[in-house]
């Protein structure tokens, strides 16, 4: 009998990791991306002590280690993507590895995020012209960026956090 109830136990253990591994996989992740989260991003699967910087935090939660919601405007939100439960992160769009790409946010919006890697966004981009993209919306010549890009309310400290961990991705 206690073999039996040991088996059972280990099989739903082991049937919600696969599942967990499946619809990470599924979104294009790989194993363990968000702890089964998919492309909702937010964070709500990590642990406030599972980063190794509040950069790194800030890109996968949109919150600070200074107790702080980064709180933004427009974005896939404002078309209804906040509807399906999404809190809106770095990591949304621009993906695990600050990549981006083309991508669907919901069930009809499709858009392409840029790759923010900071190796990438050099020259175009120091951290005052990254803070106008972030905060204004305005790309490095002075035009608007699309109204996918949300607005963040961020603080210079939180600003300076996430440009350091962007600076450490490969």
């Amino acid at each position: 009998m206690k073999k039996s109830i040991a088996a059972s136990i280990l099989a739903v253990v082991v049937g919600v990791v696969l599942i967990s591994w499946d619809a990470d996989t599924q979104m294009g992740y790989g194993p363990g991306y968000g702890r089964g989260q998919g492309m909702m991003g937010g964070g709500t699967g990590w642990g406030a002590g599972s980063f190794r910087s509040n950069g790194e935090r800030i890109y996968f939660t949109s919150t600070s280690e200074r107790g702080t919601v980064i709180t933004y405007a427009g974005g896939p939100a404002s078309s209804g993507w906040m509807m399906m439960g999404g809190q809106l992160a770095c990591v949304s769009c621009h993906g695990p590895d600050g990549r981006g790409g083309r991508h669907s946010m919901g069930m009809m919006q499709v858009m392409d995020a840029k790759d923010i890697r900071w190796k990438v966004l050099q020259p175009e981009f120091d951290a005052e012209k990254f803070r106008l993209a972030v905060v204004k919306g305005q790309d490095p010549d002075g035009t608007q960026l699309k109204p996918d890009m949300p607005r963040w309310n961020i603080g210079k400290a939180d600003l300076a956090d996430l440009i350091a961990f962007l600076k450490t991705l490969p």
